[in-house]
């Protein structure tokens, strides 16, 4: 299954303030990271929701972000350029692909989906990434593109503050208060 982004369609990827947004990660600590640092990824989704919960929601079952984690965020809005073809990472195509959700959902060690990002990487179908289901809320869709995908997006907005009623209310959706 292919999930395809077109031009002008936006993503949303909070970031670590003092670092680009647009980071394509090659550290093993990633869930969709390449094993031995094959190719980079970066980290967003379809919605600032979807950002929220694949940020703040890491820790199953806590009702507080701590402030200083808050502040040492920011937000980017990032923009594609030309589309993007996506691996499929959830609904009805997993069966066929021999997958299931925890490949996208496992906890740490990685191995697993590790492996599955890494063939999807050298698959002939040239994705650009996956698309998958946020852990800790699975109606939101994340994106982790592979750093050939870079010359595919642009960085259109940053906001370092983060002290804003949209956060707040993200943060009330998803059950979770300030520290």
């Amino acid at each position: 299954m292919v999930f395809d982004l077109a031009p002008d369609d936006q993503l949303f990827r909070f970031y670590r303030q003092g670092f680009a947004p647009i980071y394509f990660d090659r550290s093993k600590s990633g869930r969709l990271n390449a094993p031995n640092g094959e190719f980079g990824v970066l980290y967003a989704a379809v919605t600032r929701a979807g950002a929220f919960a694949e940020t703040f929601l890491r820790r199953a079952g806590a009702t507080l972000i701590a402030a200083d984690f808050i502040a040492a965020r920011g937000l980017a809005t990032l923009r594609i350029l030309q589309p993007l073809k996506l691996a499929q990472m959830f609904g009805n195509g997993l069966a066929k692909i021999g997958a299931t959700a925890e490949v996208t959902h496992s906890s740490a060690p990685y191995d697993v989906p590790q492996d599955w990002a890494l063939q999807l990487h050298a698959h002939p179908g040239s994705f650009d990434g996956i698309a998958y289901r946020a852990r800790h809320n699975d109606s939101e869709i994340c994106v982790a593109l592979f750093d050939r995908a870079e010359a595919k997006i642009v960085e259109v907005e940053r906001q370092t503050d983060l002290d804003h009623d949209w956060f707040y209310d993200l943060a009330d959706v998803h059950g979770v208060g300030v520290a």
